[in-house]
C-alpha cells in the first residue's frame, strides 16, 4: 500500500500531538485544544458593535411597534438551524409576537437569498425581513425592499464583496471577528448572546445544540478552537433540547449512544435534513422546520404512517422523523440509479481517459438537486475531479448555458472548480 507521511515523525511526540500538529494546531495550544473552556467563546461585540447596537434597536423597535417581521429560512442545515435558533429564542423574549406577527419562508429549491422570494415579500405586508445564513451579497434586493420601507438585517457568514449600504450586515467574514470559520447559526448565537447582555435575559445558550449541528452540517473547520468548543458543548447530553435533534438521537440511539459526537451527526442527523432540501417537496421541508421550532413540534396532527387509524393523532416532531428519513431513503435510491446510468456512460464514451469526468446532460436526464451528492461520489470513486452539466437555455439573452456542479480531487491539485472555470473566462458558474 502506497501512503505519504503529511509530515516527518517527530519521536518526541505523542500520537496525539503528531495528530493535532499535523492538522495545524501549534504543539504549545494542543492541550489548550484538548480543554478549551466558555472562555474561548468570543464576545460577540468582535461581529462590530455599531452593527449590533442597529440590529438590535431595529429588531426591538420593530417588535415594540407590532410590526410584521420575516425569517428567510436557507436551504441546508446551517440554514435551518439559524432561523430555528433565531424564531426559538425571540419566542422566548416575546411569545405573543412571534405567534401573530413573525411569518418564515422556505425555499422551494436549493436557492439562497433574498432573489427568489421577492414577490412573496412584496405581496404581504413586511415591515422587516431578517435573513440568517445568507444575503449579504444581495445588493440590489436590499435597495429594492429599503425603497420600499423595509427594514433587513443580516446574519451572515458567507464572503461578500463589501457590506450593504442597504442593510444592517452582521457577518463575521465583514468584520474584525477572529473566528472565520463560524457559520451562519454561530453569527445567530452570538446576536443573541449580545440581545441577552442588553436585556438581562439568559435565553442564548439553550440553543446550543442547534449551534452544534448547524456548524457540523456546514463543515466548518474544527482546528478553530471556538467552533470546536461550541460543537463539544452543544452535543453534551444535557444541552440537548431542540425536539428534532433530541428526538432524531432517541430514535437512533443504538448508534449514536449516550453522547453526540460531530461525527456522529454528521453521519446520522445532517443527511436527513439535506436529504430534505434536496429531495423533499416543499410540504416536507416546512413539516422538517416546524419540527425544530419548540412551540410547533409537539403539535398534534393527523397520523399518516402506514396502517394509522382513522383519525389518529401523532406528534407533529415524530412525523417529521419519519419523514425524513423516508425521503433520505427515496434520494439514496435515486442516487444509487443515476449513478449506474452514469457509470455506464463513462465506460461506453471512454472518459476514465481523460485527467476531468466531465458529463454534459440534457435538462431532464438529471435531478440537479442531487448533481452535487452524485459529482462528489464519483470523483471520490475515480479519484479524479468531476463536473456534471445540464444544458438550459437562457430565453431572455438567447443563449446556452450550462450549470450544475462540479467537485474537485485533492490528489490531482484541483480544490477549486470555480476558480478554475472562471479563469478560463466561464459567464456563469455554480459550485
Amino acid at each position: 500500500m502506497k501512503y505519504k507521511l503529511i509530515n516527518s515523525v517527530n519521536a518526541n511526540y505523542s500520537t496525539i500531538q503528531t495528530i493535532l500538529t499535523n492538522r495545524h494546531i501549534p504543539l504549545e495550544e494542543v492541550e489548550h485544544y484538548l480543554n478549551t473552556t466558555d472562555t474561548d467563546i468570543n464576545k460577540p461585540e468582535a461581529l462590530g458593535e455599531d452593527c449590533l447596537i442597529a440590529a438590535a434597536q431595529c429588531l426591538i423597535s420593530h417588535i415594540s411597534a407590532n410590526h410584521n417581521a420575516l425569517v428567510i429560512v436557507d436551504c441546508d442545515c446551517d440554514g435551518f438551524t439559524s432561523a430555528a435558533l433565531l424564531i426559538n429564542y425571540l419566542y422566548d423574549l416575546v411569545p405573543n409576537w412571534v405567534e401573530t406577527n413573525l411569518k418564515w419562508w422556505v425555499h422551494e429549491g436549493k436557492q439562497h437569498g433574498l432573489n427568489d422570494c421577492m414577490d412573496y415579500i412584496n405581496s404581504h405586508d413586511f415591515d422587516l425581513i431578517l435573513i440568517p445564513d445568507a444575503g449579504s451579497n444581495d445588493y440590489e434586493a436590499h435597495a429594492t425592499l429599503k425603497a420600499l420601507g423595509k427594514d433587513i438585517i443580516i446574519l451572515d457568514h458567507h464572503l461578500a464583496d463589501k457590506i450593504s449600504d442597504d442593510a444592517i450586515v452582521i457577518n463575521n467574514q465583514l468584520s474584525g471577528y477572529p473566528n472565520k470559520d463560524l457559520s451562519g447559526v454561530g453569527v445567530v448565537y452570538q446576536f443573541c448572546r449580545y440581545i441577552d447582555e442588553k436585556m438581562k435575559t439568559n435565553f442564548a445558550d439553550y440553543y446550543l445544540d442547534l449551534v452544534a449541528l448547524g456548524l457540523t452540517g456546514d463543515m466548518m473547520s474544527l482546528t478553530s478552537i471556538e467552533t470546536k468548543h461550541l460543537i463539544m458543548k452543544g452535543f453534551e447530553p444535557k444541552n440537548i433540547h431542540n425536539p428534532y435533534i433530541y428526538e432524531m438521537w432517541q430514535k437512533n440511539k443504538f448508534k449514536l449512544g449516550e453522547h453526540i459526537t460531530s461525527i456522529d451527526a454528521a453521519f446520522y442527523i445532517v443527511p436527513m435534513i439535506n436529504a430534505v432540501q434536496r429531495s423533499g417537496e416543499l410540504e416536507e421541508k416546512e413539516l422538517l422546520f416546524k419540527s425544530m421550532l419548540k412551540y410547533e413540534a409537539f403539535q398534534m396532527i393527523l397520523s399518516n404512517k402506514r396502517g394509522h387509524k382513522p383519525n389518529e393523532m401523532e406528534r407533529l416532531v415524530d412525523q417529521a422523523i419519519r419523514m425524513s428519513t423516508n425521503v433520505k431513503n427515496r434520494q439514496t435510491r435515486e442516487q444509487d440509479k443515476t449513478m449506474e446510468e452514469l457509470e455506464s456512460s463513462m465506460i461506453n464514451l471512454d472518459l476514465l481517459e481523460h485527467k476531468v469526468i466531465l458529463f454534459t446532460l440534457g435538462d431532464k436526464e438529471l435531478n440537479k438537486n442531487i448533481a452535487g451528492l452524485i459529482a462528489n461520489k464519483i470523483a471520490n470513486k475515480y479519484q479524479r475531479p468531476c463536473c456534471i452539466l445540464s444544458k438550459t437555455i437562457d430565453k431572455e439573452n438567447k443563449k446556452t448555458l450550462y450549470q450544475g456542479s462540479a467537485r474537485g480531487y485533492e490528489a490531482t491539485g484541483v480544490t477549486n472548480f470555480k476558480t478554475i472555470c472562471e479563469a478560463a473566462g466561464a459567464e456563469w458558474c455554480q459550485g
